[in-house]
């Protein structure tokens, strides 16, 4: 099996020519495809005309962390508090959700990709929790270092999150400042954090499923962050 990695890109000045806007992805999403006998393919950032052929190479795709989404794909201008956006990750991206959703192909989104997975579907995201979210929100960018888990979510019984980890998995970590706001077409809220902030979301026969924390940070040393990805590619096998 093959699970397409879309690439992040590094904005770094590091002094290496070949280095600055490079496509990247997450060394710890590929160490769990690997350990468990998937393929990680990278899909590094191209033109969206490509990414047809991209998702025609791989039989699932995971859509990682990375910078927030442009607010012009939902109709807004930025808000003060926006973080680095990066317009041609959003228009691959786009394509390669619209893409899968065409082939029936599994879609896992992850942090940034639960959200632009929402948008592709219509929904918006709040562009910062703090300043914009209607009730009091407990730290979702944590403190400390995201190999520690730090809040509690509540999953729904017999989604996606529920059945790969339970309904009573009390903790998860937190490296995001955006979430969820206008739910898109088509999709189910699974998990919230204790303050309301939507954790996850899936369609009706889950194959497209967003997670709004890091699993790949966890996975190692937390058997239940572990058993979404397992979950996930024996979604692979039944597509």
């Amino acid at each position: 099996m093959r699970i397409g990695i879309t690439a992040d890109v590094n904005f770094g000045k590091e002094g290496l020519l070949n280095a600055e806007f490079a496509s990247f992805v997450p060394r710890r999403m590929l160490k769990v495809a690997v350990e468990h006998d998937v393929l990680p393919v990278a899909l590094p950032i191209v033109p969206d005309h490509m990414a047809a052929d991209y998702v025609s190479l791989v039989d699932a795709v995971i859509i990682p962390g990375g910078p927030d989404v442009a607010p012009r794909l939902y109709g807004e201008d930025p808000h003060p508090k926006i973080g680095q956006t990066y317009y041609p990750r959003d228009a691959f991206e786009l394509e390669v959700i619209q893409e899968c959703i065409r082939s029936g192909k599994p879609l896992l989104g992850i942090c940034r990709g639960v959200q632009i997975i929402n948008v592709a579907l219509g929904g918006t995201v709040y562009q910062d929790l703090d300043a914009q979210y209607p009730n009091p929100v407990i730290q979702h960018e944590q403190a400390t270092e995201g190999f520690f888990p730090t809040h509690y979510v509540q999953a729904e019984q017999g989604s996606f999150v529920a059945d790969a980890m339970g309904t009573t998995h009390p903790l998860v970590n937190s490296r995001h400042h955006q979430a969820i706001k206008d739910l898109g077409e088509g999709l189910h809220v699974t998990s919230r954090a204790n303050d309301g902030v939507i954790e996850s979301i899936e369609n009706d026969d889950q194959t497209i499923v967003g997670i709004q924390w890091h699993p790949e940070n966890l996975w190692e040393t937390i058997a239940e962050e572990e058993a979404l990805f397992t979950h996930f590619f024996d979604k692979m096998k039944e597509a």
